[in-house]
Parts: C-alpha cells; structure tokens; sequence
C-alpha cells in the first residue's frame, strides 16, 4: 500500500523511471529531494551521460538505509552496487561522512568484472569537507593496475594505477567541490575539479596488467582490508566510464544544481 502511494504519487509528478524506482526503494516522499533527482537524471539522459554510469550514490534522506541505494539501479542487492557501510560514520541530510578512522563503504564493485579496461573509467566525489584525509574511493589488492582516487595526508589529489605511481596528481587546496579522476586511454589522465582541470598527464602507463578482483570502498582504500580511512564528507560519488572534457563539465554542472537545489553545495 505505501509502495504503490509513493509510486502512485511519482507518476503523476512526472518523474523519470530511475527516481521512481530510487523513491521506492528509499521510501523517500521529499518533493525537494526527488525533484532534485528528477532533474538530474532528465540532465544526465539528454547529454548521454547515464549510459557511462555504473553507479551514483547521491546521498540523500539522511539515513543509512537512504543512503545505500545506487540511483542507477536501485535494488537492494550486491549486484545492484548497493553500499554496505561499516565503522562509526555519520549519515544526515547533507551526506555521508566517515569518521576517517573505521568507517567506509563497500560499493560491491569488482574492477576485474565491471569494467573492461582501466583505460576507460571515471571515479568522482564530492566533497563538503576541508580536510586532507584519506581515500576516497579505492581499491589496490594488486601489484599492477588498480583504481583510487585520493586526497592523501601529503595534500595530493591523484588516480592511481600500478602500484602507487600516480597518473595525475596536485597539490590540493582546497579539498572541497567535484572531483573526477578521469583516465580516457594510457596517455590521457586528467584531474579535475569543477569546472577546472587541475592537472593532465600523458604519462604511459600501459596497457597490460589485471584489473583488481577486489571490491571498490568509499571513504577507504581495500588493500584486502580497509586502510587509509578519509574522513571527508561524500553528498555524492560516482563510478562510471572516462567522460570528455564537455562532459565532465556538463557533469559537474549537473551534479551542482542538485546540491544547491538540496542547500548543500560548497
């Protein structure tokens, strides 16, 4: 009964197929919150952007069991890339922040089987948080290439690949808005923020070597276990395929508009 209301109500709002499955899911009624994902998703399917997601993670609701849920399938299953969180993290209105000491997220995705090369891959987040801390998002089980993006005690903004050698890196500061580790072939890495690219590497880094067959954390690096804890706050991260220049803008300005519809945004 209150499923079929909440889908009831969505369809008469007019909302996308995603944001009606992400408020049945959640259980999410907010018009503020789902209008905010109605116009995200209308965004990102009008630039062909949802078809280089593999998962978005808006962090909306406030709650742990709301803020688990990829909007881009929103079941709640491994397979779905819903998150599982452990440690001591807090969960509110404005997102997800770990306490950078045991808290992250399992994101229950497997480089080695979700994407195909690790020449063709994005990882972003944003963050709320001033703070040089941390992963936050990350995987390196693997002496060969593997994914993290990170903000590191160092003030070091990078995407990682084989072993710790880093594709793009900068200085940080400050450690708060959009970031996109974005690597578009084995001579093209970016890192970029907002609408700024702070720094291209052309770089050879090959293109042999194994995806990791480990899952992917927020908030952590797996190195088999959690490690390098960030403890920085996420109102949103994504995983997904290696977007262009005018994409990750028209992505960032996707992603801004929401936070500032949720009067969130940094």
């Amino acid at each position: 009964m209150y499923y079929g209301l909440i889908n009831s109500m969505n369809r008469s709002a007019g909302y996308t197929a995603r944001t009606t499955a992400f408020a049945t899911a959640t259980g999410i009624t907010d018009v503020t919150i789902l209008g905010a994902l109605n116009t995200f998703d209308l965004g990102l399917i009008s630039n062909s952007l949802d078809t280089k997601m593999k998962a978005l993670y808006p962090f909306v609701g406030g709650t742990a069991s709301t803020h688990k849920f990829n909007f881009m399938d929103a079941r709640d299953l491994d397979v779905a890339f819903r998150l599982q969180f452990y440690g001591g993290g807090t969960h509110s209105s404005t997102g997800y922040k770990p306490n950078g000491t045991n808290a992250y997220a399992d994101t229950f995705i497997k480089p080695s089987v979700n994407y195909s090369s690790i020449l063709n891959v994005h990882l972003s987040t944003y963050s709320r948080t001033q703070v040089r801390s941390g992963v936050d998002i990350g995987v390196s089980t693997l002496n060969n290439f593997h994914l993290s993006a990170d903000l590191n005690l160092s003030g070091i903004y990078g995407f990682s690949n084989i072993s710790s050698s880093y594709a793009a890196n900068f200085s940080s500061n400050p450690s708060t808005g959009l970031f996109i580790a974005n690597r578009e072939s084995n001579v093209s890495n970016k890192i970029i923020r907002n609408n700024t690219i702070l720094n291209t590497s052309t770089t050879n880094v090959g293109t042999g070597g194994s995806l990791d067959s480990a899952n992917v954390y927020l908030a952590s690096l797996n190195i088999g276990a959690g490690s390098l804890f960030s403890a920085r706050e996420q109102a949103f991260t994504s995983l997904g395929l290696s977007l262009t220049n005018a994409e990750a803008s028209t992505f960032y300005n996707l992603v801004q508009d929401m936070q500032v519809t949720l009067s969130r945004n940094v």
